[in-house]
């Protein structure tokens, strides 16, 4: 990962984090992500925030960072931790491609058949396998694994086959999963910061971005592009993370309620996640948004081979032993 330039911001968060905590202060625990206020993920921490406060006392304060406030990406506020500007963030799937590959399958495309089946991963003792193997590996410490949704298309005009996706140009985040997943079916896909998103499709820089549909709703995308392709091309997830060393660092009475609360935290952002994209679909469509059924099928047969070749890093063999989950 990339080092990242210090703001006033972050340089004033370091200093902050540094303090040394004297009796009748509070710890502070900073937690960064790139979401607005508004979101599930964020209300989700907001929540934890509430509880740690009333469950232990007081004696630590979770300060929340949206927006990208810490780095534009999931990536630069987990590569926070060296330098103190972060202690806890989301850390989506397709951004472990550097740091853990094989977790990285989880943003690979239709790889999970629907809700259940990611449910039946995220249940499953392959994944707490991968969790337990990257702790080892990484020195980053997880919670929970936060629904995102299933990320669809949008463009301006309907996608009507798969020749419709030979040459779009598409806004995607800056994971070499995506990049991988739509160069793959013949798009242009072009990395463009998530905050920029908005005015790259007003300005038709780019035809089309993809993102679920709770997503959608909150950076308001469907006004400059209106038609969903209901792709389902990934269910995304982002593991709660933090910093190993910091978290050793607590003292160990409180490690199993801290870990508690933010176990429940993903929990309740899945469940709010999903309730949402499923309401959305009546919500969106009062708005003026066209939803166009894509043949799913086509898209998946021709992204299969992929998976067992050398093109993704996680190997026919893992995506197998997904395919087997119930």
């Amino acid at each position: 990962m990339r080092k990242i330039r210090f703001s006033p911001l972050r340089f004033a968060i370091v200093l902050l984090a540094c303090v040394v905590t004297a009796p009748g202060y509070a710890e502070t625990i900073i937690f960064g992500h790139i979401l607005d206020d508004s979101t599930a993920h964020n209300q989700g921490i907001v929540w934890a925030a509430k509880q740690i406060d009333s469950q232990l006392g007081g004696r630590y304060q979770l300060q929340v960072f949206p927006r990208g406030q810490l780095g534009k990406t999931d990536a630069e506020v987990v590569e926070g931790f060296k330098y103190g500007t972060a202690n806890m963030a989301y850390l989506s799937f397709g951004h472990l491609l550097n740091i853990y590959p094989p977790l990285a399958i989880g943003a690979g495309p239709y790889v999970f058949r629907d809700f259940d089946h990611w449910r039946a991963f995220r249940d499953s003792a392959l994944f707490q396998e991968l969790v337990t193997d990257m702790e080892q590996k990484t020195g980053l410490k997880t919670f929970g694994l936060a629904y995102y949704g299933e990320r669809h298309v949008t463009t301006h005009t309907p996608l009507r086959s798969l020749d419709d996706f030979k040459g779009l140009v598409i806004r995607v985040p800056n994971i070499p999963t995506m990049i991988l997943t739509f160069r793959a079916l013949g798009a242009r896909p072009v990395p463009i910061p998530f905050k920029e998103t908005y005015q790259a499709l007003k300005a038709k820089i780019v035809d089309a971005q993809e993102n679920p549909l709770p997503t959608m709703r909150a950076m308001r995308f469907y006004e400059v592009s209106p038609v969903v392709n209901l792709t389902s091309h990934i269910l995304d997830a982002q593991l709660i993370v933090m910093d190993a060393k910091f978290w050793n660092s607590l003292p160990a009475a409180d490690r199993p309620i801290l870990a508690r609360i933010f176990g429940e935290a993903a929990q309740r952002v899945t469940q709010d996640v999903r309730q949402e994209e499923l309401a959305l679909r009546q919500t969106l469509s009062e708005q003026g948004v066209t939803f166009n059924e894509v043949d799913r099928a086509a898209l998946a047969a021709a992204l299969r081979p992929f998976h067992h070749s050398d093109y993704f890093p996680w190997g026919g063999e893992l995506y197998d032993r997904i395919q087997t989950l119930h």
